[in-house]
């Protein structure tokens, strides 16, 4: 089903943020650290996503781009790729997956997982887990090359990533066809060399909806059921989210 392009772009966990007007909102899309003044502006209130993300501004963390980023993922895929475990593959900071630990009480363990780990994702967890105690026992953090034998992500485990850069978004695709668990991912960056859409398709439709086109057609003669949404365009253009589900059998 096609989704209303206005209501794709408004923003689901942060609602203050569709008033603003339009040369407001280009600070959205910023990589610029967030600071506590413009924390307290935006984000005041008692709730639980806005007391984060003032600790994160207190922290001088995250841009606010990475912030909504991973805010407004989490609120389009939470439902659809969720499990008791959930790995949130090439995670870097590794917000969404906090946020499933925070926010879904289904979700028993979540991995963060990723060749690299940058100094913020222990920060992050350190702050996250000051607002929600309850998530310390949930995470499990990993630092390991990924690959889709090599047992780390359980049977049926939701997998979700953000931005995993060309084809690592492959590799999130194929992790999630092994394990045969729910899938959602935002992907980043288009290598041409990589794309294995005919280029009829390329030419036709341009090679960032081709690369995507692909993927939902792999997904789909693996057994998934695939749907797109997006998240708002102005936090960043490169804003489609593929969501997929095995299908039911009878």
């Amino acid at each position: 089903m096609k989704q209303d392009a206005s209501a794709s772009d408004r923003f689901r966990f942060f609602p203050q943020l569709n008033d603003l007007q339009e040369d407001q909102k280009r600070w959205l899309g910023s990589d610029s650290r967030l600071f506590e003044s413009a924390a307290l502006t935006y984000f005041a209130g008692e709730s639980l996503q806005n007391r984060l993300v003032r600790e994160i501004a207190a922290a001088r963390l995250l841009s606010i781009k990475e912030v909504l980023e991973s805010f407004e993922f989490f609120a389009r895929v939470r439902k659809q790729a969720r499990a008791a475990c959930v790995a949130d593959l090439c995670c870097g900071h590794g917000l969404i997956g906090v946020l499933y630990a925070m926010f879904e009480k289904r979700v028993e363990r979540v991995i963060l997982a990723d060749r690299v780990q940058p100094p913020s994702r222990l920060k992050l967890i350190e702050i996250a887990t000051l607002v929600a105690p309850w998530i310390e026992p949930k995470i499990e953090n990993v630092q390991a090359q990924l690959s889709p034998s090599d047992g780390m992500v359980p049977a049926g485990a939701a997998i979700v990533s953000a931005h995993a850069c060309g084809v690592l978004s492959d590799l999130c695709i194929q992790i999630a066809i092994e394990s045969g668990g729910p899938l959602a991912i935002l992907p980043c960056c288009y290598p041409k060399s990589a794309c294995q859409a005919p280029q009829s398709l390329v030419a036709e439709l341009g090679l960032k909806m081709a690369f995507d086109v692909d993927r939902t057609y792999r997904l789909e003669a693996a057994g998934y059921l695939v749907r797109w949404t997006s998240i708002p365009s102005t936090i960043t253009p490169m804003n489609r989210v593929i969501c997929a589900r095995r299908r039911k059998t009878v």
